[in-house]
């Protein structure tokens, strides 16, 4: 959606004006006024208010002199279309969260099944270096009563 040209609906907004977006003469371009970055939007964008693509900032798309509102009026439809549309994507990105919200569920689980795991080799880790330390213990008083002995020789 970045580096592409959105498609002609009201509020969409195109990333910015570079050279990867085609620039349509219906286009308004202008900056946002709380960073500076260069947008994009389809006319009909004009007067509406969306985010900034660069800082988020809730930005007003400015209306062309030569333009009056009235030009946008869409009939009766296109508005259903429109509407249509809308209702089918909020529909998707509905079922797209709830996927996503069972995945969150299953990696969270996950997670907690792998810090249990991790739990457990490190206790296991901390048994066996406690055996080690124990055996080098035990080794060094085996040498050390070797040196002895063979030392009263």
């Amino acid at each position: 959606m970045e580096d592409e040209k959105l498609d002609e609906k009201p509020n969409d907004v195109a990333p910015e004006a570079d050279e990867d977006v085609e620039i349509m003469p219906t286009d308004i371009v202008f900056d946002c006024p709380e960073c500076g970055h260069n947008l994009v939007v389809d006319y009909r964008a004009a007067g509406l208010q969306v985010p900034c693509t660069s800082c988020g900032s809730i930005i007003q798309v400015p209306i062309p002199e030569n333009m009056h509102l009235e030009d946008l009026d869409c009939d009766a439809g296109e508005l259903l279309q429109q509407l249509l549309q809308t209702r089918r994507m909020l529909v998707k990105a509905e079922a797209a969260a709830q996927q996503a919200g069972e995945k969150v569920v299953e990696l969270t689980q996950l997670l907690a099944d792998y810090r249990k795991t991790l739990l457990a080799v490190k206790g296991r880790v901390e048994t066996l270096q406690e055996a080690a330390d124990l055996a080098n213990a035990t080794r060094q008083d085996v040498l050390d009563i070797i040196a002895s002995v063979g030392g009263g020789k």
